[in-house]
């Protein structure tokens, strides 16, 4: 009965059994294992949960070991005095007034017929023209000083008025402009341009684009042909463009020089 009481399950389940297997070794040994996998657990878990408390309080106490290594205690007593403290010195007084420095000139003489006999100082002379031209002042007498007080045509810091040179415009540029030059006379001149016979008879036909200069007036300045279809359509063109009148080109309210494309069909019908 006493055999039978103190028996555990395992030596129940493994009564007729094979036990050199390993499965009987391992239920024996399960409570030893889950001991010790209990113990590991439990010191990890503390370790991650109190770990960074316990850096931060490390930390903490190395800075207040460096802060008393570092601590240095100083007496007053020990201190140089402080330096004097310098009174506000006056400013200097503002230098004298001085009158400006004298011009140099040369004296300018009209000269005027005397006799010889009434002349006081028979050697004075009439200044020459040559001193004159390289005097930096004229007056009515010589005097030595600073060659200053004349332009010398340099110019201060002060706002110059811009010189605007109306430059013909390249041919090539854009230029803005509010209103373009629109051809005034365009169908007296293609009348007059006409058909050329030797071209009609020919059986040449196409167009000829020439870009025409329009002053400020609205009148011709030059051209140059832009296409042309044939030589012979091309000068009869030319021939006749100075004839051509615009109204002129306004950029900012005022008129402007422009460039301006103007086409001549030529097309001979059936």
């Amino acid at each position: 009965m006493a055999q039978i009481i103190k028996a555990d399950m395992d030596e129940m389940v493994f009564e007729d059994r094979e036990r050199n297997y390993g499965a009987y070794y391992l239920r024996k040994k399960y409570p030893n294992h889950l001991t010790i996998g209990t113990i590991i657990v439990s010191i990890i878990s503390i370790l991650v949960l109190f770990g960074p408390i316990i850096a931060q309080r490390l930390h903490l106490f190395e800075k207040e070991e460096k802060a008393k290594t570092m601590a240095v205690t100083i007496n007053m007593e020990d201190l140089p005095p402080p330096p004097p403290v310098d009174e506000e010195q006056p400013p200097p007084p503002p230098p004298p007034d001085q009158p400006p420095p004298e011009v140099a000139q040369v004296a300018f003489q009209i000269p005027e017929p005397t006799p010889e006999e009434e002349l006081e100082d028979p050697e004075q002379t009439i200044t020459e023209m040559e001193k004159l031209e390289e005097a930096p002042s004229i007056g009515l007498e010589d005097k030595e000083g600073a060659d200053e007080g004349f332009f010398t045509g340099e110019v201060g810091d002060g706002d110059i008025p811009e010189v605007i040179v109306d430059n013909e415009p390249e041919i090539d540029a854009f230029v803005f402009a509010e209103e373009e030059p629109k051809p005034v006379n365009l169908d007296d001149i293609k009348k007059l341009v006409g058909y050329p016979q030797i071209a009609r008879d020919a059986g040449i036909q196409g167009t000829v684009v020439v870009r025409v200069l329009v002053d400020k007036k609205g009148n011709y300045g030059k051209h140059r042909i832009i296409s042309q279809a044939h030589p012979v359509l091309a000068k009869a063109v030319e021939e006749h463009l100075a004839k051509l009148k615009f109204t002129p080109a306004i950029q900012g309210g005022k008129p402007i020089q422009f460039w301006v494309n103007i086409p001549f069909n030529f097309k001979l019908l059936e």
